[in-house]
């Protein structure tokens, strides 16, 4: 049982993070999850001027060199990316084409 209590207690531990206000007091919070603590702890850092640091933001920056390395393979390539987007295509008449999977064909 001892063991499960100190498993718990790390865990929130690791979501725990605190404020300093006024020199002397501290907002303490726990977040309910790792993302949100990247969240919350990114955007605190980002108001401060200072690196953000979280896995949720390294994760974020690897799919973005990814990205930015592909394109940049692509023209290479010598394939043409467009400046401009293509334009939208107008919206159905109904959105009523989802297959209904309740009922039963023979």
């Amino acid at each position: 049982m001892r063991e499960k209590g100190a498993l718990k207690n790390k865990e929130l531990l690791e979501l725990a993070y605190s404020i300093l206000h006024n020199s002397d007091e501290y907002l303490n919070f726990i977040a309910p999850d790792k993302r949100e603590y990247c969240i919350w702890t990114d955007g605190l850092n980002a108001l401060l001027g200072k690196e953000m640091t979280s896995e949720l933001t390294k994760s974020d920056m690897d799919t973005l060199v990814t990205m930015e390395l592909k394109l940049r393979l692509l023209d290479l390539e010598n394939i043409q990316i467009p400046d401009v987007p293509p334009p939208v295509p107008k919206e159905p008449s109904t959105y009523d084409f989802v297959y209904d999977f309740s009922q039963q064909h023979t």
